[in-house]
């Protein structure tokens, strides 16, 4: 029998238990707002620490009774399309990271995309399984990474025949998808799970007018940020399974291993609201999100000086859709880097973007946005476009393409990630580090994508990137030395 969409179960028993008013003699010591400081009653509000607790003790009772959450987990997995859904407290990177302990093991080969989040280096490192990357290409004039191809695909499942899972992300940072279908049927032919980081992407299922998702081409798995562009609070995700080619038991096990186990009400309750959202209004209200991002990516694009990417990707380099609510924009040609650009429009103009890299800023438009929103930041763009624009075409450009536009190209995997990770390292001035082999992950963030991993070999190129990277101030995740002038790099 189909779940009622329109019903959200996990968010009412939330809702009851703080009508009914219990004592609590449970976590969190605030005790449901009453011993917080005032300054975080004024923050918070006492609603919210009215139902912050965890689900022992608060909206389920401490036997290890999980029926409530596996009901409204039940329902987001027929909203999503998969046998088996479980909600994620710890973000899409825990899901990641629980389906390579599900799908790998030391020394087994798992397929992955080299644009991947850091998380998936995490899960190769925890379960010690080593890397076949698929590398997609960088545009030229973004400075993006792109996608993987059916061909990328292939290639690499000729290579591993004993791959144990093929993992893509799709949408990417930008928004630009993959062709899920072609390459779920070349690892299923493969007999290969074909698994896809979808973070960007919670909203895709719930309209017609967006790329397709994960589970419609045929995704054995796939995790979603339900904080990203959909309702669910910062930190919430879901990840969805069928059962034909993973092992959904097992898999179960890893969820709960990589999992808090004080989950947050707050947070599974919005998961619940999310799901309901999208599934009864999701294609109205992304309709109309869509709406207002073509709208003004047109006007940004008609500023001189700005660009705004859009769809003229498709069909480049594995590129096979585009998500329209997501907007890139380069202020490259006035002179201002992407960096530069986000400074100037949160200091200046009050808009605060998604993220910014070297050559351009990401803004999100979703369902929440309202019309007046995207006109304040048109106006914003046009009036920055003005004051900037004395140095439109006479060095902006060149000034940008001068940054750190991409990643060197990977090397080679001489160590598991999991191996270098545990060897014996030892720090070394970054000039000196070509030919070493790296003992740490270097990750610029955003957008988390990692321009070294443990266990791979150090080119000049990489020296050189890093080395301007320091220069520049680039923010980065994962290596001891934060101004990258040392790495840490395996001794024999």
């Amino acid at each position: 029998m189909p779940h009622d969409q329109r019903e959200t179960p996990y968010l009412d028993a939330a809702m009851r238990y703080r009508a009914v008013g219990y004592t609590p003699f449970h976590t969190p010591g605030h005790k449901l707002g009453k011993g917080a400081p005032s300054r975080l009653r004024d923050f918070i509000g006492d609603q919210a620490l009215g139902v912050d607790n965890a689900m022992a003790g608060g909206v389920e009772d401490t036997r290890e009774s999980t029926g409530l959450i596996r009901l409204a987990e039940d329902y987001a997995a027929e909203a999503w399309g998969s046998d088996r859904t479980w909600f994620l407290v710890n973000g899409s990177s825990s899901g990641v990271q629980a389906l390579l302990l599900a799908l790998g093991a030391p020394g087994e080969t798992v397929i992955v995309p080299r644009n991947a989040h850091k998380s998936m280096l995490a899960g190769l490192i925890f379960t010690g399984a080593r890397p076949l990357y698929m590398e997609p290409a960088i545009d030229p004039v973004w400075g993006i990474p792109l996608q993987v191809g059916a061909e990328d695909a292939r290639a690499a499942l000729r290579e591993a025949p004993d791959a144990r899972a093929l993992f893509v992300t799709s949408p990417t940072y930008n928004g630009l998808g993959a062709d899920l279908r072609a390459i779920a049927d070349l690892a299923h032919d493969a007999g290969v799970p074909f698994v896809t980081d979808q973070a960007w992407g919670p909203h895709l299922r719930f309209c017609p007018d967006l790329p397709t998702d994960a589970m419609t081409a045929g995704a054995d798995a796939a995790v979603v940020s339900t904080h990203k562009l959909i309702s669910g609070l910062t930190q919430s995700a879901v990840l969805m399974a069928r059962g034909e080619r993973i092992n959904l038991a097992r898999l179960d096990g890893m969820v709960h291993m990589t999992q808090s186990t004080s989950p947050q009400v707050l947070m599974y309750a919005s998961i619940d609201a999310a799901r309901q959202q999208m599934a009864v209004h999701g294609t109205e209200l992304w309709r109309g999100a869509i709406e207002l991002a073509e709208r003004a990516r047109r006007q940004i694009s008609a500023i001189p000086g700005l660009r705004c990417l859009g769809s003229e990707l498709l069909g480049r380099d594995g590129v096979a859709e585009f998500d329209p609510t997501r907007l890139t924009v380069s202020a490259c040609d006035v002179g201002l880097s992407g960096y530069q650009l986000e400074t100037v429009l949160r200091d200046d103009y009050r808009i605060a973007v998604e993220a910014a890299d070297p050559l351009n800023v990401v803004l999100n438009v979703t369902f929440g946005d309202r019309r007046e929103d995207l006109e304040m930041l048109v106006g914003s763009l046009q009036d920055l476009a003005a004051r900037y624009g004395e140095g439109a075409g006479r060095g902006g450009s060149a000034a940008c393409a001068g940054l750190l536009a991409h990643t060197p190209p990977f090397t080679r995997q001489v160590l598991s990630p999991r191996d270098a990770v545990f060897a014996a390292a030892a720090a070394k001035p970054l000039a000196e580090c070509a030919g070493e082999i790296s003992a740490e992950m270097v990750t610029p963030y955003p957008p988390g994508i990692p321009a070294l991993g443990p266990g791979e070999e150090i080119s000049p190129e990489i020296v050189a990137y890093l080395t301007e990277a320091g220069a520049a101030g680039l923010k980065v995740h994962g290596p001891e030395d934060r101004t990258l002038a040392t790495l840490r790099v395996v001794v024999s």
